[in-house]
């Protein structure tokens, strides 16, 4: 997986929303290094969080977001 573009759109939507990564995570029911290992590219949600996070986000976020679809 590349890491090289670190602006993911999770981060554009949870900054937009003036959440720090805690509360993001909050969210969705892990934590704050797992956020933001989404947002860096280090890591994609699983199947356990991809709903939660398109539920989270208003559907902002989506699977095409981690996943080249």
């Amino acid at each position: 997986m590349e890491h090289a573009h670190v602006d993911h759109k999770l981060r554009r939507w949870r900054e937009a929303k003036g959440l720090t990564l805690e509360e993001a995570a909050a969210k969705v029911g892990t934590t704050r290094q797992v956020w933001s290992d989404w947002e860096r590219r280090r890591r994609r949600p699983s199947a356990k969080y991809m709903p939660l996070v398109v539920k989270a986000t208003g559907g902002q976020v989506t699977a095409n977001d981690f996943y080249q679809l």
